[in-house]
């Protein structure tokens, strides 16, 4: 009942709230310069914008941050929180956004202002979007991604698979993924060892392995699949050497415990990263950690949301049970490492972009389009 109630509050905002007072500010002039950040995940910047919005300040744009996570507020407060937004969308030189965020699709927007989709994975995976079960719900009227202009990517190969999800066909670009420019920067490197150090002192002298899994149904709805298999292989005899840390995708940390560091930052100090179906995996490559799939559930999650790729021809031990999972760490361990030419084909394929220049290449098209 509580997600339905949030399900007419939304469409009850993007159809008749929000297009409300996008038209009571129209009268408001563009500002080429003016530059929104705008996210409901989040309450500060999502570490997905934290480039470019650093590269946006020091170019002296006019830089307003809108960020606000409406799973912690009601819907009537998220409804108020939000509508602020809509009063300076009018006036917008360029809007930024790293996830779905109805407001920016709530209305005609001018053709002068131009929305910016960075989103928050690389690659294509999991299929997503309207071309997945869960993401939009079945009695959601309108268009989620309507007003794009421009949709950042890791690599060729993802363009029509973003194309069919978004429907944004000729609007998504192999620019690169801006966050991913961190993994090319030793200084933001370094000081993510030197925290992991002091955060997991444990860690020191073993195998780290990072369970990164996505989360299952919608981000209104989301559960976690897994865990207990994990929790089994850290008591392992077998595997004293390893050291095993979990970080709890965010739409589910409301129900866990908020981890010390993110996926993003302890992704450059393991060793193994072990998956299920996230996106994550493909800044594993970029790092040169080997990945482990694990999927429990992978018959069900296959029929349910579906995948852009070959499941069984992933870059990794493919796994699906807790004895199939052990024994890949101890592959792991003993340093057997046969998917590196996979992974490396991976990289060509869908990560190309991704060379520590994203950011600057952004930058270049909004310079352009101002």
């Amino acid at each position: 009942m509580k997600f339905k109630v949030k399900q007419f509050f939304k469409m009850f905002s993007q159809h008749i709230i929000f297009p409300m007072i996008y038209f009571l500010n129209k009268w408001k002039k563009v500002d080429g310069k003016l530059v929104v950040l705008a996210d409901a995940h989040h309450d500060s910047c999502p570490p997905h914008m934290l480039e470019i919005r650093d590269k946006l300040i020091e170019k002296n744009y006019k830089v307003r941050e809108y960020f606000v996570d409406i799973s912690k507020l009601s819907s009537l407060r998220g409804l108020i929180s939000l509508a602020g937004f809509m009063r300076i969308y009018p006036s917008c030189g360029t809007v930024i956004i790293c996830d779905n965020f109805l407001p920016v699709a709530s209305c005609r927007k001018k053709k002068e202002t131009k929305v910016i989709q960075l989103w928050h994975g690389c690659g294509a995976f999991k299929k997503f979007g309207y071309d997945a079960t869960y993401d939009i719900p079945k009695g959601y009227k309108g268009n989620v991604y309507r007003n794009y202009d421009l949709v950042t990517v890791s690599g060729k190969k993802c363009i029509p698979h973003f194309e069919s999800a978004m429907n944004a066909y000729g609007k998504v670009l192999d620019t690169g993924v801006c966050h991913t420019d961190r993994l090319f920067d030793d200084q933001y490197i370094t000081g993510c060892k030197d925290r992991f150090a002091k955060y997991y002192p444990k860690a020191k002298g073993k195998k780290v392995f990072l369970w990164a899994p996505t989360f299952r149904g919608n981000a209104g709805m989301a559960n976690l699949v897994g865990e207990a298999e994990i929790d089994k292989l850290g008591e392992s005899d077998k595997l004293s050497d390893a050291y095993i840390i979990k970080s709890i995708h965010p739409h589910l940390l409301e129900k866990k415990d908020s981890e010390t560091m993110n996926t993003d930052e302890l992704m450059v100090c393991v060793d193994v990263l072990i998956t299920d179906y996230s996106s994550v995996f493909y800044e594993a490559l970029l790092l040169g950690i080997p990945v482990i799939f694990f999927a429990p559930d992978y018959d069900k999650y296959s029929m349910d949301r579906g995948f852009y790729l070959e499941y069984n021809s992933l870059p990794g031990y493919v796994v699906t049970c807790f004895e199939e999972l052990e024994k890949a760490v101890i592959k792991t361990i003993s340093g057997e490492d046969e998917y590196k030419e996979i992974r490396d084909k991976f990289i060509g394929d869908y990560m190309l972009g991704c060379d520590g220049n994203a950011t600057e290449r952004v930058m270049s098209i909004i310079s352009r389009r101002m």
